[in-house]
């Protein structure tokens, strides 16, 4: 291994030596150089509801200093992904847009609309990529691929993403309602998690500096199950969520129910919570009974 490493090494110093002129800037060419790739990788939208197509815009760009001719074709497959999750063109989506793509000097970016249609059915979110191949006048970027998941509006899951309407009585008077806005996101890996952010304000901190906290939901039994003791916030403190009780319930769950009516949702929580700090066992900078989150 030492002497793999140390011809590694050896090597790259000299490439690296080689190529380096301080007195030399850079330049960009373009007739070797210039490329066309999206501008991002993935992208997510929802399925389209009571006939009403949702949207997607993909944006792409030609890179280039004084600007080239050049074009590029677009094309779709699904072949990445499992036969229950393949999207199909014609039947969940269509693209709206030229599958050659143009550009030149006066004319840099593109964007291709994707449009969702609606199965009326539960049957899970799909996927496909858009690929960008034949390309001409220029390279490929290193963003050749675009993956686009279509999100099923019959999935419950589904249902619950979005932001919501907070309001709950203050524990600290009894009397008091606050407000606050929420926003509900799905986990990248895990099909039973939501991530709520925030749970509540506390400590006159913006929702910018408060940590989201995940909760499992059991979408037969229309329940939320937001796990105690997670960390809302840190920089000398460890502001956790916790079950208002004495001492603290900084484990265990806090229960709420969800119920969905067409689009309204609504989830209720049946048990009080608030936030304190474990570091020097303060409680509490938040207390509330029972919030009620409403989707808007």
């Amino acid at each position: 291994m030492k002497i793999k490493s140390l011809i590694y090494t050896t090597l790259a110093s000299t490439l690296l030596f080689a190529s380096c002129d301080l007195n030399k800037q850079p330049v960009f060419n373009d007739d070797s150089q210039a490329f066309i790739a999206f501008e991002s990788a993935t992208g997510i939208v929802k399925e389209a509801i009571d006939g009403e197509a949702a949207t997607l815009e993909v944006k792409l760009h030609c890179a280039s200093v004084a600007g080239v001719t050049a074009e590029v074709t677009v094309a779709v497959t699904d072949t990445n992904y499992a036969e229950a999750m393949r999207a199909v063109e014609g039947v969940d989506y269509v693209v709206k847009s030229e599958k050659t793509i143009k550009f030149d000097k006066d004319n840099r970016f593109a964007t291709i609309i994707i449009e969702t249609i609606n199965n009326d059915i539960q049957d899970g979110d799909k996927k496909f990529d858009i690929v960008l191949t034949n390309v001409k006048g220029c390279n490929l970027g290193a963003n050749k691929s675009f993956a686009v998941t279509i999100s099923d509006d019959e999935d419950p899951m589904n249902m619950l993403v979005g932001s919501y309407s907070a309001s709950a009585v203050s524990a600290f008077d009894e009397v008091t309602v606050d407000t606050w806005d929420v926003t509900i996101t799905r986990d990248d890996e895990h099909d039973d998690r939501l991530w709520i952010h925030p749970l509540c304000l506390f400590g006159g901190l913006g929702a910018s500096s408060i940590y989201p906290v995940y909760c499992v939901v059991d979408v037969n039994a229309g329940t939320i199950q937001v796990p105690n003791g997670q960390t809302m916030f840190e920089s000398g403190y460890n502001m956790v969520n916790a079950g208002l009780a004495n001492p603290p319930a900084t484990s265990g769950v806090t229960l709420a129910l969800f119920t969905v009516t067409g689009t309204e949702v609504v989830i209720e929580f049946q048990d009080d919570f608030g936030v304190g700090d474990t570091v020097s066992n303060a409680w509490w900078y938040a207390a509330y009974y029972t919030p009620t989150y409403t989707k808007k």
